[in-house]
């Protein structure tokens, strides 16, 4: 039992001494919402939150005047009481209502967001794969030929540091030369951004919490959304002291063994210029050789 509990604490400890630490902004209530197609969620949270904290606060004052006004006194005897048929009825039918008008609005707002997109259409709509692994999310984005090149299981690699290899990207594919892979997401302001989301081992969720955006990634299966940001990571996150502009969080919201809560990523919200020039160098990595010749991305 000793070395059990020995073991557990000290797996504990290795772990958060391996954490990464997020460079996003702390803070102690919601991170701004940069997402406007789901800002509704966001009404719906504070709705909720305003009408529980008025049910409980009355709930208790009620609670509180029985308490003194019924406490036991010399003489009180206990009556019985076969309750009030209009009062229940009450009771019953307001929380009714509450909870269907809710579930309507939730409907109509998942709606929104899941199951009717916007059309994909468009040359200023941005494409990408994100990948999780552990402890670690990674990014695909199309090359020039703007397709995504095939991931195939059999290529998969975790213990390699090659990024292609940790995902399984079949470089040989004529779609996949000159695709990229990084570890820090970059998307333009102001564009969609559709997003296939996929896990390479064990199931991960990918949270976006400034987009309120939650998808979870399970191996073997394809999950999609869509974003766009309506302001940069700089304007709502600001700047280091170098000048460089600080991301928005990214968070695994599931539990995927030990390091967990060391899987953060980071997501840059940035300019047109600077999606393409985010892409130029990425690019410039690539080793693309010779038409038909094999390519390495890293």
């Amino acid at each position: 039992m000793a070395l059990g509990v020995w073991l557990l604490l000290y797996g504990a400890a290795w772990a958060q001494d391996q954490g990464i630490e997020t460079v996003g902004r702390r803070t102690w209530w919601l991170h701004e919402n940069v997402f406007p197609a789901t800002r509704p969620i966001d009404t719906l949270f504070y709705g909720i939150l305003y009408l529980t904290c008025a049910v409980g606060l009355g709930v208790f004052v009620v609670l509180i005047a029985f308490l003194i006004k019924y406490r036991h006194r010399p003489g009180r005897h206990a009556k019985f009481v076969h309750g009030n048929g209009r009062l229940e009825a009450v009771w019953t039918l307001v929380p009714t209502g509450i909870l269907v008008v809710t579930a309507a609005f939730s409907q109509a707002t998942w709606s929104s967001i899941k199951t009717q997109p916007p059309v994909e259409d468009g040359e200023s709509v941005v494409r990408m794969e994100v990948v999780g692994k552990q402890f670690q999310w990674f990014f695909h984005y199309p090359g020039k030929d703007s397709k995504l090149g095939p991931r195939r299981p059999e290529l998969i690699d975790p213990r390699s540091s090659d990024f292609d290899r940790m995902i399984g990207l079949d470089r040989t594919h004529p779609d996949a030369r000159d695709d990229i892979v990084s570890p820090t997401m970059y998307i333009p302001v102001n564009r969609r951004v559709y997003i296939t989301l996929s896990s390479v081992d064990v199931l991960h969720s990918f949270f976006l919490p400034n987009f309120r955006v939650k998808l979870d990634a399970v191996p073997g299966l394809h999950g999609r959304l869509w974003i766009n940001a309506a302001k940069s990571s700089a304007e709502v996150e600001g700047c280091e002291p170098d000048g460089s502009p600080r991301p928005f969080d990214i968070v695994c919201a599931e539990l995927c063994g030990q390091g967990h809560f060391k899987m953060r990523g980071q997501l840059y919200a940035v300019s047109d210029e600077e999606f393409e020039k985010f892409i130029e160098e990425e690019t410039s990595y690539l080793d693309l050789g010779a038409e038909g010749e094999d390519s390495e991305g890293y």
